[in-house]
């Protein structure tokens, strides 16, 4: 008697009545299995309690194609770009599980972000409600300032670089806005840090203090939008799954500058630059907290970010109540 190949081996109708739906479980055990074609051997074993021996006998391509449909694989499966009938089946699995999780992702972020922009809403109109120039709001934004309301009240009337060079000089007015920080809680949980930073500022150890500064503001912006959001725990187990980095507290901050300043670039001293790009000297949080940056201490690139903290300071202290 001839011989039949596996793809023309006895046919699969009478497994009609017997289900071929392939749970995570078993998915997750067939994927150990090194190539396409133990793959499909391993699931029809687990679906089916069968032998090797006996799988060999069935048609394969017959099985396949019904378990290609009971598991919604159709518009994954696609034998004709693969090697073999093997192979697309695996892939098929592999796409639709990517679309699956891909899909979850996009609906629990919308869901994740608008829960952020009910905080971010009342924050930013708060504080665009105490700024008496939005002109000169833009224009030291544009400059790559992003400042709290006083500042950019006080400075009306005043050249704004001459206010900086003030400040710079006097670590008193670092240490009484401190103050006004450890008032809230996302800086009353750091308070060593945030004085040690002053510290830093007094010593003439600027490079420490920035490198401070950064961590800072991103964890008072996670405990105030991140940390509370009752849905980041499913973004956080969504990252795994997708297995790629999703900063979202970058993603937080690049919300809130779009809402308040109506730009969809961040300043260049948050925003992400290529390392070959980097020039020395820059205040740029991923060559710094990355160590690519080395001569950026100075005392107005210190001023900025605490500056900028100080900005998030406000916006926090609007959603706390606390100013």
């Amino acid at each position: 008697m001839e011989k039949r190949s596996s793809r023309e081996g006895l046919p699969a109708s009478h497994l009609q009545n017997t289900s071929l739906n392939v749970s995570k479980e078993i998915l997750n055990e067939a994927e150990k299995e090194g190539s396409a074609r133990e793959f499909f051997f391993s699931l029809v074993s687990q679906l089916l309690n069968l032998k090797r021996s006996e799988i060999k006998k069935l048609n394969h391509e017959e099985l396949i194609k019904k378990i290609v449909k009971e598991n919604g694989l159709e518009k994954f499966f696609f034998p004709s770009k693969s090697k073999n009938i093997y192979s697309a089946l695996r892939k098929a699995f592999r796409q639709k599980r990517t679309f699956e999780v891909e899909t979850e992702w996009n609906r629990k972020l919308k869901n994740w972000r608008e829960e952020f922009e009910e905080k971010l809403h009342v924050a930013s109109t708060k504080y665009l409600m105490n700024v008496k120039s939005w002109e000169l709001l833009k224009e030291l934004y544009n400059e790559g300032w992003i400042l709290p309301s006083y500042v950019v009240n006080f400075c009306l009337n005043r050249d704004f670089m001459e206010f900086i060079s003030e400040i710079s000089e006097n670590a008193d007015f670092l240490k009484a806005r401190v103050e006004n920080w450890i008032k809230l809680s996302p800086f009353k949980r750091r308070e060593k840090i945030v004085r040690d930073i002053v510290k830093s500022y007094e010593l003439n150890c600027l490079e420490l203090g920035i490198y401070a500064l950064f961590p800072l503001s991103e964890g008072v912006v996670w405990d105030t939008f991140v940390k509370e959001n009752t849905l980041e725990a499913d973004i956080e187990q969504l990252i795994r799954k997708r297995n790629r980095k999703f900063v979202t507290i970058q993603y937080a901050v690049k919300l809130l500058v779009e809402r308040i300043f109506q730009e969809e670039k961040i300043p260049e001293f948050l925003d992400w630059i290529p390392f070959v790009d980097y020039r020395d000297g820059i205040l740029n949080r991923h060559t710094i907290q990355h160590g690519v940056a080395v001569n950026f201490g100075t005392k107005e690139n210190f001023i900025k970010l605490f500056l900028f903290v100080d900005f998030l300071a406000e916006i926090i202290g609007y959603l706390l109540n606390k100013n």
